[in-house]
């Protein structure tokens, strides 16, 4: 009798090992769109794919159904995605999409994950920022820094007779004329998909104008409006740029990177992005590019309310989950999120001259570049402002960037968009 019991016992022990086995084991699919694609070598770019495919060999019961798009088509689709109701398992978004789905209810509090096993305190002091919202989490950043550098070519600035970068309004437009002159286009720009005039150029120019407490005022709701004198000054001085021939004519018809490839080809003197350049001029620039390529932030402003030695930054974007994912397709979802943006992503990042927002110390020092440590220098001695399209609701950071499509080509004005602007910002209350 007794010896039954303990066949019994064991055999159900067994049952359970192996049940718990078959839950461990048990294919999960998830559905993953994202914009990093495999061709680019921006560092977040090559470093997510490293460890996409870790994830990948390390998981082999998790089905990644991927969809990959460029940036641009991919928050148009995740706009209408969300809408719909029919949101992907993993996504990144914006932190200014986060009212929106949080309101819809699309997006979860990361508040709990980041409790658990000591992940949280892995992130840089800053690192969600642009992705606290009444009290919680929604968005686990990949990378952090620097929105608006201007890189520019020492050897073109002294063959035109430029010695240093300029570090006055006024000395930057007799710099761009110089340049002008000489038949360089003096600023690179490709404005296709709106963004790059507003996060890597507004966004810190108008800071400069207005200060910073101006932006948090409009956040809160608290006075300010995008028509008074200083933003419209701040307008102004991107129509300015404008006027002067700063930019090459078809800047709303090529993107980011073919704005590089004018600053690489010496077509263009200069073109004005985000920390994120730093590993796509390593990688793809001819080296005499490399070697003379600097790197400044936009000069000072005249009359302007603002630090003048500041430059916009945040991390911006971040992975979510769809909330209706549960058990074990949630487990494996968290996973993949932190295995794209914990130590070992972050080690790949910073030794490809990334910016990440993970604590990392294990890393080799040799495969940084004089660029970056030229950024960092940059980085250690400003002060780091918002980036308007991270913080402003999307319909509101549309009519701004469409508006200034049309102000870069001088078919409006500096007042007419403001107006507009403002318009949209009391329409959202």
């Amino acid at each position: 009798m007794r010896k039954n019991f303990y066949l019994g016992l064991a055999l159900s022990l067994v049952l359970i090992l192996l049940g718990a086995n078959l839950v461990m084991a048990q294919e999960v699919d998830l559905s993953f769109m994202h914009f990093q694609t495999g061709e680019s070598q921006d560092a977040d770019d090559v470093a997510f794919h490293m460890m996409f495919e870790q994830f990948k060999e390390e998981n082999p019961e998790v089905d990644l159904d991927t969809e990959l798009l460029d940036i641009d088509s991919y928050y148009m689709k995740i706009k209408t995605l969300a809408a719909a109701n029919e949101l992907p398992d993993i996504f990144p978004i914006r932190s200014s999409m986060i009212n929106t789905f949080l309101d819809n209810g699309l997006i979860i509090d990361w508040s709990q994950e980041l409790g658990e096993d000591g992940w949280g305190e892995g992130f840089i002091d800053g690192a969600f920022t642009d992705f606290r919202q009444d009290g919680g989490i929604y968005g686990i950043p990949w990378s952090m820094g620097a929105t608006s550098l201007i890189y520019y070519n020492q050897e073109i600035f002294n063959e035109v007779g430029i010695e240093e970068f300029p570090r006055e309004w006024g000395d930057f437009i007799t710099a761009i004329e110089k340049l002008k002159e000489a038949g360089y286009t003096p600023i690179a720009l490709g404005n296709k998909g709106k963004w790059v005039a507003n996060s890597c150029i507004l966004s810190a120019l108008a800071d400069r104008y207005t200060g910073t407490e101006w932006f948090h005022n409009i956040l809160e709701r608290e006075g300010a409006a995008f028509t008074d004198p200083e933003f419209v000054a701040a307008l102004g001085a991107l129509e300015e740029l404008a006027a002067v021939g700063a930019f090459n004519p078809d800047m709303n018809s090529i993107d980011a990177n073919q704005q590089k490839s004018l600053y690489y080809n010496k077509d263009a003197a200069m073109f004005i992005e985000g920390h994120w350049a730093i590993n796509s001029i390593m990688e793809q620039a001819p080296e005499d590019i490399i070697e003379n390529t600097m790197i400044d932030i936009i000069p000072a402003v005249p009359e302007g309310k603002g630090e003048q030695r500041a430059t916009s930054s945040g991390s911006g974007m971040g992975y979510q989950i769809n909330p209706e994912l549960e058990g074990a397709e949630r487990e494996a979802a968290v996973k993949f999120v932190k295995t794209v943006t914990g130590e070992e992503y972050s080690t790949h990042l910073i030794e490809r001259n990334g910016t990440p927002v993970f604590k990392t110390s294990d890393y080799d020092e040799s495969k940084i570049s004089r660029l970056k440590n030229d950024y960092m220098g940059i980085a250690n001695n400003v002060k780091f402002t918002p980036v308007y399209d991270l913080h402003l609701q999307p319909s509101l950071i549309e009519v701004m960037n469409t508006g200034m499509q049309e102000l870069l080509i001088q078919v409006t004005s500096p007042e007419e968009l403001a107006e507009r602007i403002q318009n949209e910002y009391e329409s959202l209350e």
